[in-house]
């Protein structure tokens, strides 16, 4: 498509758009497969998993076995675990226990825990255990698409949904979805960090203090933080509308609200302290890397979404305009494209988006 068809290099600062004016690309229109940007692919696929979850049995996971440490190791050796019912309260994801007694004087000598979960749930999510301790590093990126309840997914969904294609159409596809997937795993390892801590018996605010190498993570927060931190980088001053209150604000300012509240919900030790941590990682690496989209390549080394990619060359094509200049305006041009390409719109001086915008008419003009 020509430049002038990025919806990202329109220009928004004239009014105020409402959620979801970010789209651009004719936004739900165009429904066929090969029409759907990565962003819709991301929403479809966890809505899928999360219906998918709801339908799939329950299953109970064990987290760590627990020992007194004053019990000698021969009474250790002899012991058993007790089998008990699930509890019927049980509260998916929280942790229960059977106890482990000695059969000699049916004395209690330590306990497994065990997490319930939703099958998917149980064998995605990422915690400090199963992500670190155990090796499973494929839980930084099946987390991103697990959520806890149709509440948890409709907001992730919405965040995704209305800030994800303007970072899309800048990027391109694949870069995109490696910036998606980075911000999440970041937010991963940072969670993982403070459960580290917490762990160790590090002073940690509020609930922070209280995450066990068990407890788990869950949910596409982490990327979607990421993508509105980079729309605050994209768009600073194009404004939007609030839903609650109806209220035009900057996207530099609503990205900086969400960060702003997670950063104060982390230090004061809020209910879901660890999801904010995780809500942070996402939103560092998403301030990072759109400011380095370079480091981006070749992380999904692969034909991805319909893209082709020559030998030795890169797997972007290249933006043309869709009427060609001649001589020296048209070399001019295919100068700027190159750069945009390689480098991203950002990195145009003032007198080449003037170039790119008179050439934009030109072309829009001779249709």
């Amino acid at each position: 498509m020509g430049i002038h068809d990025r919806s990202y290099y329109k220009d928004d600062s004239r009014g105020a758009g409402s959620f979801g004016s970010g789209f651009g690309g004719g936004g739900w229109g165009a429904m066929r497969p090969k029409k759907l940007s990565v962003t819709l692919w991301l929403i479809i696929l966890n809505t899928a998993v999360f219906f998918i979850d709801l339908s799939l049995p329950m299953v109970d996971i064990r987290d760590v076995v627990v020992y007194d440490s004053a019990v000698p190791s021969e009474i250790l050796d002899r012991s058993q675990v007790v089998e008990v019912q699930r509890p019927a309260n049980v509260v998916i994801g929280l942790p229960w226990q059977k106890p482990v007694v000695d059969p000699v004087t049916n004395a209690q000598v330590g306990y497994e825990q065990f997490r319930t979960w939703h099958a998917l749930n149980g064998y995605g999510h990422f915690s400090l255990l199963h992500g670190f301790l155990r090796l499973e590093v494929w839980r930084l990126v099946t987390f991103q698409f697990l959520h806890a309840d149709l509440t948890h997914w409709f907001f992730n969904m919405f965040g995704l949904f209305i800030f994800g294609r303007m970072v899309e159409d800048y990027l391109g596809r694949s870069r995109y979805l490696s910036f998606y997937l980075i911000c999440g795993m970041a937010g991963g390892l940072l969670y993982m960090l403070f459960a580290g801590l917490a762990s160790l018996g590090v002073p940690l605010p509020g609930t922070l203090a209280f995450t066990g190498a068990g407890t788990p993570l869950i949910g596409a927060s982490a990327g979607v933080f990421g993508v509105v931190v980079a729309c605050a980088r994209i768009a600073p001053d194009m404004r939007v509308m609030l839903l609650f209150p109806p209220i035009p604000l900057k996207m530099a300012w609503i990205a900086y609200a969400y960060v702003g509240i997670s950063a104060f919900n982390l230090l004061l030790g809020g209910a879901n302290a660890g999801g904010d941590a995780a809500h942070l990682g996402g939103a560092i690496a998403g301030f990072y890397f759109i400011r380095r989209q370079h480091l981006l390549r070749g992380f999904l080394d692969f034909q991805l979404l319909g893209g082709r990619k020559k030998q030795g060359g890169s797997a972007r094509p290249k933006p043309r305009m869709p009427n060609r200049a001649s001589g020296k305006d048209q070399k001019e041009i295919d100068r700027i494209l190159a750069k945009v390409s390689a480098e991203g719109l950002h990195s145009l001086s003032s007198r080449e988006k003037k170039t790119l915008e008179r050439a934009s008419r030109d072309a829009r003009d001779s249709r």
